[in-house]
């Protein structure tokens, strides 16, 4: 009987073994692994078994949660994102637990901005549907590690870094230099840089947007940059990680370390196992005082979370079912782990110090002095709750998120790559150069990696290329002045006569807009320019093609001996109705859904602003004008097609068909260009001017060329030349003869 009840167990106690989840965390928090067991048995004391798993940060994320055999993991908001597909969607399981925790008075709006780190990344991935496949179980902030002992008021700015006067005695060190280091900035992971990066660029008082993201990213790099100089930071302390970082100021190499929050154990639990007086104290982190900057640095909060990590398909000896019920547990557990009841335990939990809880919870509440519902004293002693308190009043939360949505990472990354290169001399060269190419890197070429994403970018009146066209414009809008002055002034002369001058004027008034049009293409599209662009393009058009389209149509009508009135009151009349109509369905689309700015992200290293339509309505409103203003082009043509042989001294069909083939050929080149996607604002915009220059060119040169020369020959012909006397005076006799005949 004894040996059955041992087998049993046995069996019971193998079999529970090979059932428990696996929860897999970084190294750092093998410390609280007691911790976390006591709690989860305190809250459920029969729950689901579960297992430690911990691997090392630098170790490969995807790697480690195979080898670890992870059910459950800790990701921070880059590798969430990274891992994304790795990570089982459990939105609808959580939905209600995230909307009762977000609801809280006191905690909810800390915990939904957490949320947005996982929300934005996950919309991206799955067409904006909300997707949500971790819950936050730390909080993490960006903070300044300071040595008491050697500075009791830490700097502020990274002027007063700049400014800290050498220490003659640090860590056994005599004459202490600041190159032996004052400053750990923690830059060797790419996502250690790119928080302190965005520490700094949020502490701005402006709005954030493109351009000011792209200059505070300049000021920030240019603070680095001088910071390498005066030897505040050197080349080798640039490189550290968190932890190595985190050991060397431990081991007294450092005056100031910026780290996170949850290595503060780390630091503690070492220096209180030195000797001599050595003490730390904790700050919030630098920021730039200059130009218009925050009064104070504004802490960067991340989020740690838990996630269900799907089993891989090579891997799994599950059935679909048990797999769902390993889901199931996971989920459960992922929600006891990341309650706020589980955090309670943890800052209550005060057997041993080594074991003692010093990271912060996404609760605000449990912070508070006047928490109520846990015994917080010993917990806030030892992180200092009121330093945290302070934080929270103005510390960053989802920053993450923030710029994530202008694939920021991505750009951070590859600039990160160029920086290491030029900052590995940046203490004694002003430039270098890349291993792998002969440019030379500057802080204007590493900054100019930034522009491409974070500039305004539009077509600025001050550029090379706005400047260019804006004279061409002024030169060809003086020329179409000086032809429509001369038409006006020689309007009865033959050939001008027969061409009808209204219309010659007309299409001379929409050639002028549209050189006009082309202005409203530069600077940064407004919401008024984007609905008024629209009324310029189509009265320029209408005003000069729908003249030329009509001029054919009366060659035709005449010659064809049909019964249409093509008088000119008559041909005014097609015109405002033709152009009537095409205004008020601009009308109806600016009014119902007109364009708005916007920035068009053609991929990661190219965006611009351009005007756009803020509902399909409007995009089919737009479709229509250009099938109208398309099937006009296309019957223009037919029209010049038709009377191309026809002749009468009164017939411009040659050159209004000429005029009609090169708009069309514009047009057609034109719609080509635009529409391909991997081509730059300012190209787009120096091509979209020339052809718009160019029909209009083709216009003066093909309808009012030959009319002037003709008109220049006749002046020549009838100038006055000096004639003998006695030649004169036969030539008047000649005269007086032929009146008196008549």
């Amino acid at each position: 009987m004894n040996r059955i009840g041992i087998f049993s167990i046995l069996i019971f106690l193998l079999v529970k073994e090979i059932y428990s989840l696996q929860l897999c965390f970084t190294e750092k928090y093998k410390k609280y692994e007691n911790l976390f067991k006591r709690a989860y048995k305190s809250i459920s004391p029969s729950g689901t078994p579960i297992g430690f798993n911990f691997y090392q940060p630098s170790e490969d994320y995807v790697k480690s949660l195979t080898l670890h055999k992870c059910d459950i993991t800790m990701v921070e908001p880059h590798s969430y994102d990274e891992n994304y597909l790795s990570l089982e969607d459990i939105y609808e399981e959580i939905k209600d637990t995230i909307k009762e925790r977000t609801d809280d008075g006191t905690d909810g709006e800390t915990y939904g901005k957490l949320m947005e780190d996982l929300r934005t990344n996950g919309d991206r991935k799955e067409g904006n549907t909300i997707t949500v496949r971790a819950l936050p179980l730390f909080m993490d902030y960006g903070i300044l590690y300071y040595r008491s002992d050697q500075k009791e008021n830490p700097p502020e700015t990274w002027t007063d870094l700049e400014s800290t006067p050498e220490i003659k005695d640090i860590g056994g060190i005599k004459n202490y230099k600041k190159d032996q280091t004052y400053y750990i900035g923690q830059y060797n992971d790419v996502t250690e840089f790119y928080y302190n990066l965005i520490e700094d660029v949020l502490n701005t008082k402006d709005e954030i947007d493109y351009k000011v993201m792209e200059r505070e990213t300049q000021k920030t790099v240019n603070q680095f940059k001088t910071l390498f100089d005066n030897s505040i930071i050197d080349e080798f302390v640039w490189h550290l990680n968190s932890e190595f970082g985190a050991k060397r100021f431990n081991d007294n190499l450092a005056l100031y370390m910026r780290n996170w929050s949850s290595f503060l154990y780390n630091v503690t639990y070492i220096f209180n196992e030195k000797k001599g007086g050595q003490t730390f104290n904790i700050a919030k982190t630098l920021y730039s005082d200059k130009d218009d900057r925050a009064e104070s640095s504004k802490a960067v909060n991340k989020g740690i979370y838990l996630a269900v990590v799907k089993l891989d398909e090579k891997e799994k000896v599950m059935t679909k079912e048990e797999d769902a019920e390993r889901i199931r547990q996971a989920i459960e557990i992922v929600k006891i782990f990341t309650s706020k009841e589980f955090m309670e335990k943890l800052i209550m939990d005060n057997e041993n110090y080594v074991e003692s809880f010093f990271d912060i919870p996404p609760y605000k509440s449990l912070l508070a002095k006047d928490c109520e519902t846990v015994n917080n004293t010993a917990y806030c002693e030892r992180i200092n709750c009121e330093f945290f308190r302070d934080i929270q009043k103005d510390h960053i939360v989802a920053a993450y998120s923030l710029f994530y949505r202008d694939n920021f990472k991505k750009k951070v990354q590859t600039f990160h790559e160029k920086a290491k290169s030029y900052f590995n001399k940046a203490v004694t060269d002003t430039t270098t150069t890349t291993s792998d190419s002969d440019k030379e890197i500057t802080i204007e070429s590493l900054m100019s990696l930034f522009s491409d994403l974070f500039e305004d970018k539009y077509v600025e009146f001050g550029s090379t290329t706005s400047i260019l066209i804006l004279v061409i414009i002024g030169i060809e809008i003086l020329i179409t002045s000086i032809v429509t002055f001369n038409i006006i002034k020689y309007k009865n002369f033959i050939d001008i006569r027969r061409s009808s001058p209204l219309f010659l004027i007309i299409m001379l008034f929409g050639i002028i807009i549209s050189f006009v049009s082309i202005i409203t293409f530069i600077g940064k599209p407004t919401k008024f320019i984007c609905i008024l662009r629209p009324y310029i393009l189509v009265i320029a058009f209408g005003l000069t093609f729908f003249s030329l389209l009509l001029k054919t149509f009366r060659i035709k009508v005449i010659f064809d001996k049909s019964d249409i009135p093509v008088k000119d009151s008559n041909l005014i009349t097609y015109l405002c109705v033709l152009l009537g109509f095409e205004l008020i369905i601009t009308t109806v689309w600016g009014a119902a859904a007109g364009m708005k700015p916007d920035v068009k992200v053609v991929g990661d290293e190219m965006h611009y602003w351009v005007c756009t339509n803020t509902s399909t309505f409007g995009e089919v409103i737009q479709m229509v004008l250009i099938v109208i203003n398309g099937l006009a082009l296309v019957y223009g043509s037919y029209l010049a097609y038709k009377v191309k042989n026809v002749y009468s001294e009164y017939n411009e069909s040659k050159v209004i068909g000429l005029s009609i083939y090169g708009i069309v050929v514009c047009m057609v080149i034109l719609i080509v260009i635009v529409n391909i996607n991997n081509l730059d604002h300012m190209i787009l915009f120096l091509i979209q001017s020339l052809m718009i220059i160019l029909s209009s060119d083709i216009i003066l040169v093909f309808m009012f060329t030959p009319k002037f020369w003709k008109l220049h020959i006749n002046n020549i012909s009838e100038l006055s030349v000096e004639k003998p006397v006695q030649a004169a005076q036969d030539e008047e006799n000649k005269n007086v003869i032929k009146n008196n005949v008549m």
